[in-house]
């Protein structure tokens, strides 16, 4: 979308149904605001309908019924949303074509889990010594905008987000959990 960070992030919701040691919400609402656009995430977590909607003729990911659509992910923007999961995903566009920016496209594609093509690019790549498909910037960008939502919820507050210096704007406890401190042996950087 030719932008690298957001510039601010507020997000909701909270562990409800999920039962265990885990602290992974089973739902989450974030808000990022970007130059230009906003984006809204959402994760549901609480029974098989996922991020709900099917399409006749997609295939879902773990989809073990004519109506589940237990895993995915949710991505509205000013132009239209995104459905995703791991073996394709669906773009609508926005039914009101007066908005600014590029015009969307519906379309929907499937494909193979690309888990052990990830997998196989690495070890190659390891092995070759040669820079991976999926760089470690692209990868720390894409990474970060999960993380600055879940900090967003753990703060339960909106936080202004620095880009160049990475940093969340005056606000300490929020920085705090950008990262953690390594424990032995793995502390050696």
């Amino acid at each position: 979308m030719g932008v690298t960070a957001p510039r601010s992030v507020a997000a909701s919701g909270g562990r409800f149904s999920l039962k265990g040691a885990g602290d992974v919400p089973d739902i989450i609402q974030a808000t990022y605001e970007y130059p230009g656009f906003v984006m809204s995430y959402e994760g549901v977590m609480l029974n098989a309908h996922g991020v709900g909607g099917r399409t006749p003729g997609m295939r879902y990911y773990n989809a073990r019924g004519a109506d589940d659509r237990p895993n995915g992910m949710a991505f509205y923007g000013t132009n239209g949303a995104l459905f995703a999961d791991r073996i394709g995903f669906e773009i609508y566009p926005d039914p009101k074509p007066d908005r600014s920016g590029p015009r969307m496209e519906r379309k929907q594609v499937n494909t193979a889990d690309a888990t052990p093509l990830h997998a196989r690019h690495f070890i190659e790549c390891l092995r070759a010594r040669k820079q991976s498909p999926a760089d470690v910037e692209n990868g720390h960008r894409a990474t970060n905008i999960a993380h600055l939502g879940n900090i967003a919820l753990a703060a339960g507050r909106k936080l202004k987000w620095d880009p160049e210096k990475e940093v969340f704007a005056g606000e300490p406890a929020a920085n705090a959990l950008l990262g953690r401190k390594a424990r032995k042996p793995w502390d050696l950087i």
